[in-house]
C-alpha cells in the first residue's frame, strides 16, 4: 500500500518543496555515469589486485566530492566454521584462455578480452596449461549415473550450476567445468558464474576445479560440434594466485556540525564486475555526496546535524566485517542499500523499487525513502514508475537487524536485462535515472542526518497514520503483528533523533502514537483470521511440538552464512530464511516466529526446517534456546532481592550484568520492575548511565550508556530522571529521583553533593548483580573527598545538548593518566572481612548488597596514606 503522499509530515513536505528541487538541479547524471565507467574499468576483472585499484578510484572521487575518506582493510580468513561472513582467501586473476584444438583449432574464451569468462574462485592450471578431452554433462541424472573417476582429466561442458555441483564433479574426477548458463534475451552474453560467493564453502573447500564460462550460444555450438564429430579436445590455461590478503571497505564521510559521532549510512557494494550491479550504486553514492557538499559549500544547505557515511565494499563480506570490527559507541541511526540503480527504462521495464527494511525493524524509513524517491522522479522524470515492495534479503540488507543493526531499505531497478552477465555494461545506464536516484539518496540521508525533535515527532504522527491505514487492510493476524512490531520499532528508533525539548511531553506524545496502533491492531485482530501452522504429524511430532515452545534469545549480531559452516549444520542453516533470527526477542517462542513468517498471503513454512535452523544457530552461538519453564520470573527476582536484604523505603543504586542473571522473562525491564517492587513504597532506584568518555557530545535524551542493558532500559523509561553530566550521568526512578539527579553538572562528577555522593551520605545502598565492588562507583566519591591528585572533576572540556537544543561546552572530568596503585579488588575483601556486605543469588547471578557509605569509608582507608606520595595525575583532554 502506498504512503499517503497528501498527508506528509510538515517537515517532510517542506523538504520536498524547498530542498528536493535544489538536490535535483545539482545532480549530474553524466558525472555519475562517468564514475560508474571508472569503477567498472577495474572491478570488471573480478580480481583482488584490481579491486585495490577500484579502492583508489572511489577514494579519489570521494576526496574530489569534499568527503572525508577512510579505508578499512578487512583481512581474509579467520573464524572458520562460525557462520560469520568472511572471505577465506584473496585471489588475483592474471590470465585465462580456452582453446579448441580438436577437431579444429579455435579460441573459445579469453579473459583479457572478456573477464566474465573466468569462474570466480577457479583453481589454476599449470603454467603451460592443460590439454583435456571435452565432454557434456547437462543433467543431474547424467552426473549421478557416472561411475567415480568417469570424468578423470576431462573438461565438462555443463548447464548445471557449478556452485551446487562442484563436489560431485570432483568426485567423478573432472579436471574442470565450462559453464554456459543462459542469460535471458542475451544469447551472446557470458553469465557471471561462481564456485562460491565469498570463497569455496568450507564444507568442501578441498573440492577444487578449474572453471570457465562461455555464452549459451557458444555452448550450443560446442555441443553440436561434439555431437557431430564424437570427440573434442580443449586446451585450458588459467593463471590465478590465491593468498592470505585483504579486501577494502571505503567510506566517504560528510561530518555533522553538532554530533559528528552519530551517523546515517548508505551502503553500495563494489568489487563486482557489472555496471548496473553495482558500479551504479557506488556512483550514485558518490554523486549524492557531491550534491550535499556542493550545496553546503554554496551556503544553500547548512551542514547536517549528524554525519553521513557512504560505504563501499565487497558486499556483505565487507560491510559485515567493517560493522562488527569497527565498533562504534552507538550504531548508525538508519541507512539504505543502493544496489542496481539508474538503469535505462527499457532494461528495467521502467520500474524503480523501494524494498522495505527487514520485518520487525523501524518501518518509518520505508515511508521516508518512498516519498523522497517519488519526489525526485516527479522533478527529473527519468521514465520510471515507483513501486513499494516487501523486504528482499540481498544479504547486505541483513544490516537491518532490529537488535544490533539499523533500518535499511533497498533502492533498486532490479531485476534488469543482462543481470549478472557481460551484458551489464555502462551502456545499460541512464543519466537522468542515475541523477534522480542520487537526488533521492541525498534527500533521505540529509533529512535524517539533520532531523531533530520536531522532525521525530512529526514522523511518529505521520507513520502512525500510515500504519493504521495498513492495519485496516491486513489480511491476517500475523500481518497485524508484523505491522505492529515495525511501528513499535519505529517509535523506539525515533527517540534517537530527539534533540532538546521537554522529555516528559515528548515521550507522552510518542506513547500516544504507540497506543493508537495498539488499539487499531486489537480491532483488526477481531476481524481477520489467524494463520494456521501445518499439522504436526509423524514420529517426531511430539518433539517438534516441544521445540516450537522454546524461547530463543539473541546472542550476537546479524545472521549466519552456510558457506562458513561445516556439515551437517550448513544444510540446516541454508534451509530456512536466515533473517527469521531477527524475530527472536526473548519474548516470542518459535511457534510465534513461525506464525509471523506466514504474514504474507500464500506464505508457507517448513516447521522441521525452521527448528533445525534455530538449533544450528544455537550451536553456532547466534541464539540460546530456553524452555519457558526455566525462565526467571519477576516474582522469583523479587523474592531473591528480599532475601538479599532489600526493603521498602531503601534508596538503592544498582550495578549489574543482565547476562549473568540467566534467562529473565522480559529481560532488563523485568529486573527493574522487580527492584522497584522490592523497595516500594518509598524507595528510589538509581543506576549509572555513564558513557565513560565515549560520547563526543552528550545528549541526555539519546546518549546510550556503556553500563549494560539494565541501566540502558532504566534511563529510557518515561518515569526516569537523568542527571546532566557529559560523561557520568546518573538515572533514577522514585520519589527522590529529582533530588538525587539535580545539579550534577555544577557539583561535579563525584562530589559529596553529586547524585552518588548524596546516596553515600544519606543512607543509600549499593546493589551488585553479577558484578563486584569494582563496578560500584561510590568508591570514587571516597577518592574525591580526599582531594586525590589524580582526578580533576572540572579539568577537561566536553559538549552537551541543552534543553533548548543548543550545544554547550562544559568543564568535565580529567581522568587519571595511569592506573591507581591501590587495587580496587581490596574493597570486596575488606567489606567481606568486616561482615559489611550481604551475599546471595538473584536469578543465577551472584549478588551483593552493601551500604554506600561503607564502600566510601573502605576506599578512603585504603588510599589515605598512598595518595600523598603517588605520581599519578589527571590526563587533561583538549
Amino acid at each position: 500500500m502506498p504512503v499517503f503522499h497528501d498527508q506528509h509530515a510538515p517537515s517532510v513536505a517542506a523538504f520536498v518543496s524547498d530542498v528536493m528541487p535544489l538536490l535535483c538541479r545539482t545532480a549530474s547524471g553524466g558525472r555519475a555515469v562517468a564514475d560508474a565507467r571508472s569503477i567498472v574499468e577495474t572491478d570488471r576483472w573480478n580480481s583482488f589486485d584490481q579491486f585495490r585499484r577500484t579502492t583508489r578510484t572511489i577514494a579519489a572521487a570521494f576526496e574530489q566530492a569534499r568527503a572525508h575518506v577512510e579505508v578499512y582493510r578487512a583481512p581474509t580468513g579467520g573464524q572458520s566454521g562460525t557462520g560469520r561472513w568472511i572471505i577465506q582467501e584473496a585471489a588475483d586473476v592474471s590470465d585465462a584462455v580456452l582453446e579448441l584444438i580438436e577437431p579444429e583449432r579455435r579460441l573459445i574464451a579469453d579473459y583479457r578480452a572478456n573477464p566474465w569468462h573466468v569462474v570466480q574462485w577457479t583453481s589454476a592450471t599449470p603454467p603451460d596449461g592443460a590439454i583435456c578431452p571435452l565432454t557434456v554433462v547437462d543433467t543431474e541424472e547424467q552426473l549421478a549415473r557416472l561411475k567415480p573417476q568417469a570424468l578423470a582429466g576431462k573438461m565438462v561442458l555443463t548447464r548445471l550450476k557449478p556452485w551446487d555441483y562442484r563436489r560431485k564433479f570432483v568426485e567423478k574426477g573432472a579436471y574442470g567445468v565450462i559453464a554456459d548458463p543462459p542469460v535471458e534475451n542475451c544469447p551472446d552474453a557470458v553469465a557471471w558464474v561462481k564456485f562460491g560467493w565469498g570463497g569455496l564453502s568450507i564444507a568442501d573447500a578441498t573440492a577444487r576445479l578449474v572453471g570457465l564460462a562461455i555464452s549459451s550460444r557458444q555452448g550450443d555450438e560446442l555441443r553440436r560440434l561434439l555431437a557431430y564429430h564424437g570427440r573434442a579436445v580443449v586446451r585450458v590455461k588459467v593463471d590465478v594466485r590465491r593468498y592470505a590478503g585483504w579486501h577494502d571497505v571505503v567510506s566517504g564521510v560528510i561530518h555533522g556540525r553538532d554530533d559528528p559521532q552519530n551517523e546515517v549510512w548508505a551502503i553500495a557494494h563494489s568489487s563486482e564486475p557489472g555496471a548496473l550491479d553495482n558500479a551504479s550504486g557506488v556512483a550514485c553514492c558518490l554523486e549524492a555526496s557531491r550534491i550535499i557538499n556542493a550545496l553546503i559549500a554554496a551556503g544553500s544547505l547548512p551542514r547536517p546535524r549528524r554525519s553521513i557515511r557512504f560505504v563501499a565494499g565487497y558486499e556483505c563480506y565487507g560491510f559485515f566485517h567493517y560493522y562488527e570490527h569497527q565498533r562504534r559507541f552507538m550504531p548508525p541511526l538508519a541507512g539504505l542499500c543502493v544496489d542496481t540503480v539508474g538503469a535505462r527504462p527499457d532494461v528495467c521495464r521502467g520500474l524503480l523499487r523501494v524494498h522495505q527494511s527487514v520485518p520487525g525493524s523501524a518501518s518509518f524509513v520505508d515511508d521516508l525513502l518512498e516519498v523522497f524517491t517519488s519526489a525526485a522522479l516527479r522533478i527529473d522524470n527519468p521514465g520510471y514508475s515507483l513501486e513499494r515492495k516487501p523486504f528482499v534479503s540481498t544479504d547486505d540488507t541483513l544490516l537491518g537487524d532490529p537488535k544490533y543493526g539499523f533500518p535499511c531499505p533497498w533502492l533498486t531497478n532490479h531485476p534488469c536485462k543482462g543481470y549478472h552477465s557481460s551484458a551489464d555494461t555502462p551502456e545499460m545506464l541512464d543519466e537522468r535515472g542515475l541523477a534522480a536516484c542520487a537526488a533521492a539518496v541525498a534527500a533521505y540521508l540529509y533529512y535524517l542526518a539533520d532531523a531533530g525533535t520536531t522532525h521525530a515527532l512529526e514522523l511518529a504522527d505521520w507513520h502512525t497514520q500510515s500504519v493504521a491505514a495498513r492495519l485496516r487492510a491486513s489480511p491476517n493476524q500475523a500481518h497485524v503483528e508484523v505491522l505492529t512490531a515495525g511501528h513499535a520499532a519505529s517509535i523506539q528508533r525515533l527517540k534517537l533523533w530527539l534533540w532538546g525539548g521537554d522529555r516528559s511531553e515528548i515521550l507522552a506524545r510518542l506513547d500516544r502514537c504507540a497506543e493508537t496502533i495498539r488499539e487499531e491492531a486489537a480491532r483488526r485482530r477481531q476481524q481477520v483470521p489467524a494463520p494456521q501452522l501445518p499439522p504436526l504429524e509423524g514420529s517426531d511430532a511430539d518433539e517438534l511440538r516441544r521445540s516450537l515452545d522454546l524461547l530463543p534469545f539473541r546472542r550476537t549480531m546479524l545472521a549466519p552464512t552456510a558457506e562458513n559452516v561445516m556439515p551437517p549444520l550448513n544444510s540446516d542453516i541454508a534451509g530456512f530464511p536466515r533473517w527469521s533470527l531477527y524475530w527472536a526477542d526473548g519474548r516470542r517462542v518459535l511457534r510465534d516466529i513461525a506464525l509471523l513468517m506466514l504474514a504474507e498471503p500464500g506464505a508457507r513454512i517448513d516447521l522441521p526446517a525452521m527448528v533445525r535452523f534455530f538449533r544450528a544457530a544455537e550451536e553456532l552461538g547466534y541464539v540460546k534456546l530456553v524452555d519457558r519453564a526455566d525462565l526467571i520470573t519477576r516474582q522469583r527476582l523479587v523474592g531473591d532481592l528480599r532475601r538479599l536484604g532489600l526493603r521498602p523505603g531503601m534508596d538503592v543504586m544498582v550495578h549489574s550484568s543482565l547476562s549473568r542473571m540467566g534467562p529473565v522473562d522480559g529481560g532488563a525491564d523485568t529486573v527493574i520492575d522487580a527492584i522497584i517492587e522490592a523497595i516500594s513504597p518509598g524507595g528510589t532506584l538509581l543506576a549509572p548511565s555513564f558513557n565513560h568518555l565515549h560520547a563526543r557530545v552528550f545528549n541526555p535524551l539519546t546518549t546510550a550508556t556503556t553500563n549494560g542493558a539494565i541501566p540502558q532500559a532504566l534511563w529510557q523509561r518515561r518515569e526516569a530522571v537523568r542527571s546532566m553530566h557529559p560523561t557520568h550521568a546518573v538515572a533514577a526512578i522514585g520519589p527522590r529521583a529529582g533530588w538525587y539527579t539535580a545539579g550534577h553538572l555544577e557539583r561535579g562528577i563525584w562530589d559529596q553533593d553529586s547524585p552518588i555522593g548524596r546516596l553515600v551520605h544519606n543512607g543509600g545502598w549499593i546493589l551488585l548483580l553479577g558484578v563486584t565492588s569494582e563496578a560500584a562507583t561510590a568508591y570514587h566519591v571516597g577518592e574525591t573527598s580526599l582531594r586525590v591528585p589524580c582526578l580533576d572533576q572540572f579539568g577537561s572540556i566536553d559538549r552537551i545538548v541543552m534543553p533548548d537544543g543548543t550545544v554547550r561546552q562544559v568543564p568535565s572530568l580529567a581522568w587519571r593518566d595511569n592506573g591507581c596503585p591501590v587495587s580496587i579488588k581490596k574493597i570486596d575483601e575488606t567489606l567481606d572481612a568486616r561482615g559489611l556486605q550481604k551475599h546471595g543469588r538473584v536469578g543465577l547471578a551472584e549478588a551483593r548488597l552493601v551500604r554506600a557509605v561503607d564502600v566510601w569509608n573502605v576506599r578512603r582507608e585504603h588510599i589515605r596514606d598512598v595518595c600523598p606520595t603517588c605520581h599519578v595525575r589527571p590526563y587533561y583532554r583538549r
